[in-house]
């Protein structure tokens, strides 16, 4: 006790309070129900991928304590305190978009200048890689390029209409634009910063998206020039609030995942709904590996046309394109060659797991399952606490209960079972605090009332010694010398118990999902530290009450009753044992 309380009070916080769950402080709870088209159970891989993407939309919405947890093939969100409306909207798909790069810069903390003072931007080479035509295709791997960012993207458009309505036609117009321009670089202002204190999150949220549109989204060509070069890309972490939110009929000042290199994109070429798949594989025609890309009908009539119009061939140097997820550059190959068919091809000495992580970014890039919402509730945190209020009421009346019937029942060994209860809870509330600390578990009412049906079990294994003491004293022995004897059986029938209640446990917390699971882990928890009272205090407390002259004594031990039993017993053994007659 003393080293699991020195660990409560000396590690973390230092505050002894258990993490509480979403039902118990309130927030938001979604459950997101996994369907395919075919009917069919979704994939593993498809579930992982999905959960990895709503984690990362989550943890977008800024609040502390979010979680997504995979159950079957459910996912459950929960969203602590009075922010997670937006958590309703996570299920919905991403888009990944496909916009011509422009014009690609290294990411510098402030941009040069020229000896006119105006800024140039240092052009990286272009691209990860180069498009080609595929001529076959390989397996489907598994994403980790980076995780992809989130918040949700609106639909793209095409880009001849897209860059016609902005009177630009072409990646080349937008170079021009920068060329023509020698503006005064000003620092980029942060979206968030300065929020008023009275306005909503929400509110925070459009205004700083609002802002960072205006900066990074504006249709005047030579504006956008002005930002991108003296545009820094946020520092790994660092939240972006155009992540998601921007608008593929406009251009766009965007970085890699990395943020080592800024990009300047045209409007959307193709929307990333348009590939049917994507997979890698062993470079045929040299080393590393590439990465396979088909489009659909659609989407393989504009691709076509598109870089028939820009590739090397076409304009000597070839143009970027760049995949973008959420905003955030993926990829961004040069095009080789036009591509008929829809089947492309992205080579770049990829590493294997490289071309299985951008196979999967593109294949994966939108959620790659649909979900039904089939379970939103909000729960405040009034209901929470007044919740918890009656689930320990609860608690406490069938603690009372417990403690009248072993004091009623077996006196001083029910004063022994009191306090191995007292211990058992205070050994109990010091594990949940650590818990909460080291694997975030949270404590809800399913696994308050886990708890209080651990106390059967804990006074069940009480009943099952005492029992046992008692059969051992009605059979003529002293206390003292019947509480070893005793102690050996009951210990058997104990271990067999808490083993089968651990097994439920173990098989509940395994097939159920949501809050069984809680009951499910609270209860297993309980019938292991079960063992630990029973063997290291209520055995030892108990020899030692057989030791002392007063509390072994009949009317105080409770065991009077058996005890003349015993005696009856040994007088009735004497009386009819068999005499020996000499001869």
């Amino acid at each position: 006790m003393v080293g699991l309380y020195a660990l409560v009070f000396g590690t973390g916080d230092h505050q002894p309070s258990p993490k509480l769950g979403i039902d118990l402080k309130g927030g938001t709870t979604v459950t997101l129900t996994a369907r395919t088209l075919n009917g069919q159970p979704p994939s593993q891989q498809s579930l992982d991928q999905a959960q990895s993407i709503i984690q990362t939309r989550v943890d977008g919405l800024g609040v502390a304590g979010a979680q997504v947890v995979l159950q079957g093939n459910n996912i459950i969100i929960t969203v602590p305190g009075n922010q997670g409306d937006e958590a309703k909207n996570l299920g919905q798909t991403a888009k990944l978009l496909m916009r011509p790069v422009v014009q690609s810069a290294a990411s510098t903390p402030a941009p040069a200048t020229s000896s006119s003072g105006a800024p140039t931007a240092t052009t990286t080479p272009k691209g990860t890689g180069s498009l080609a035509p595929a001529t076959s295709t390989g397996s489907t791997k598994t994403n980790g390029l980076g995780a992809p960012n989130t918040y949700l993207g609106p639909s793209g458009s095409t880009a001849s209409n897209n860059a016609n309505a902005q009177g630009l036609t072409s990646p080349q117009a937008y170079h021009e634009a920068a060329a023509s321009t020698t503006p005064t670089p000003t620092p980029t202002p942060t979206p968030s910063g300065g929020a008023n204190p009275n306005e909503s999150v929400a509110q925070q949220q459009a205004a700083a998206i609002d802002a960072a549109r205006k900066l990074r989204q504006n249709k005047d060509s030579s504006a956008l020039a002005t930002e991108f070069n003296s545009y820094v890309c946020p520092k790994a972490g660092a939240q972006d609030p155009l992540l998601g939110n921007d608008d593929p009929a406009q251009a766009l000042i965007t970085c890699d995942e990395t943020g080592g290199v800024k990009y300047l994109l045209g409007p959307s070429i193709i929307d990333g709904q348009q590939i049917s798949d994507a997979s890698s594989s062993q470079d045929p025609n040299g080393v590393g590996y590439v990465v396979n890309v088909t489009f659909k009908s659609a989407g393989s009539k504009t691709w076509a046309t598109y870089t028939a119009a820009h590739n090397v061939s076409a304009n000597t140097t070839g143009d970027q394109v760049a995949f973008v997820l959420d905003t955030k550059v993926e990829s961004a190959p040069t095009i080789q060659s036009a591509i008929n068919g829809g089947n492309t091809q992205i080579s770049g000495n990829f590493t294997q797991p490289q071309a299985q992580n951008l196979a999967q970014i593109l294949k994966y890039g939108s959620l790659p399952l649909a979900f039904d919402s089939s379970n939103a509730q909000t729960i405040s945190a009034t209901l929470g606490l007044t919740s918890l209020k009656w689930g320990l009421t609860a608690g406490a009346i069938g603690l009372l209960l417990v403690f009248v019937y072993c004091l009623f029942y077996y006196r001083a060994l029910g004063v022994l079972t009191i306090l191995s209860l007292i211990l058992s809870g205070v050994t109990v509330f010091g594990v949940l605090v650590l818990l909460g600390r080291w694997i975030s578990y949270s404590l809800d009412l399913a696994g308050v009332a886990g708890f209080i049906i651990a106390i059967g079990i804990t006074a069940d294994s009480f009943v099952v010694f005492f029992e046992r003491l008692k059969d051992e004293v009605r059979e003529g022995r002293t206390f003292r010398s019947a509480v070893p004897r005793a102690w050996i059986r009951a210990r058997r029938t104990i271990l067999a118990s808490d083993a089968v209640n651990f097994l439920a446990a173990v098989v509940l917390y395994v097939f159920a999902v949501s809050d069984v699971q809680g009951f499910a882990f609270t209860l297993g928890l309980s019938t292991v530290l079960d063992l630990l009272i029973v063997f290291l205090v209520t055995h030892p407390l108990v020899v030692l009450a057989s030791r002392s002259k007063t509390l072994s004594k009949p009317g105080v031990s409770g065991l009077g009753a058996v005890q003349r039993a015993g005696v009856e017993q040994r007088a009735a053994r004497a009386t009819t044992r068999p005499s020996v007659k000499g001869a």
